[in-house]
């Protein structure tokens, strides 16, 4: 039976807490053997030892971070095999060390992760460099498409924006701004990315 020091829930030693939370990860649907013996180590201290920041409650929830890990882990796997056969193939014929190849490698990158898919793009480009990559870019779209690189669609530029005039000079909820801006699309199995790319003006 646990014990209660306040109002928080702790296990007795760790024997206890062992049987319990090997119990919870069952109910979870992730195997206790599963977890790292580290991580099990860690959880079980967690439930038995007395400290503010411990209890069965707060070990419980290392079981679910445990949990969120390995599905995170899973999805990438997934996502990783399932433009394996197109993306890097589609890297290279572009090349991977031009601008429009290593962009389309980071695109790659943050779809295979499921990282946000709104971002900044490399240095600052003068107003004629983004003219030329702009033409890199749509370029790599037709090469796609002849190619028949189906995974990756839609690939578009938008001209050169004052973003502070449109009311869009704030960079998320940091205190960073932005003015002069480019951005290039691309479509990776239905997911579309936006590279924001930071213009010099004269």
């Amino acid at each position: 039976m646990t014990k209660m020091i306040g109002k928080v829930e702790y296990a007795n030693d760790a024997t206890e807490a062992t049987k319990l939370l090997s119990e919870y990860s069952a109910e979870l649907g992730l195997p206790w053997g599963v977890i790292s013996q580290r991580k099990r180590d860690a959880s079980v201290r967690i439930a038995w030892t007395e400290d503010k920041n411990n209890g069965l409650a707060a070990a419980k929830k290392t079981i679910e971070d445990d949990l969120i890990e390995l599905r995170r882990a899973e999805n990438v796997a997934e996502r990783k095999a399932a433009i394996a056969g197109q993306g890097g193939a589609l890297v290279k014929a572009v090349g991977a060390k031009s601008t429009a190849g290593e962009l389309l490698d980071l695109c790659k990158h943050h779809y295979e992760q499921a990282n946000p898919p709104n971002f900044t793009f490399g240095p600052d480009m003068s107003e004629e460099d983004y003219a030329s990559f702009r033409t890199e870019w749509r370029e790599a779209g037709e090469l796609a498409e002849e190619r028949t690189y189906d995974q990756f669609t839609d690939f578009r530029s938008m001209k050169i924006q004052d973003k502070s005039s449109l009311g869009k000079g704030q960079v998320g909820d940091t205190l960073d701004t932005r003015k002069w801006q480019g951005n290039v699309f691309v479509t990776i199995l239905g997911a579309e990315f936006n590279a924001h790319i930071n213009i010099r003006k004269k």
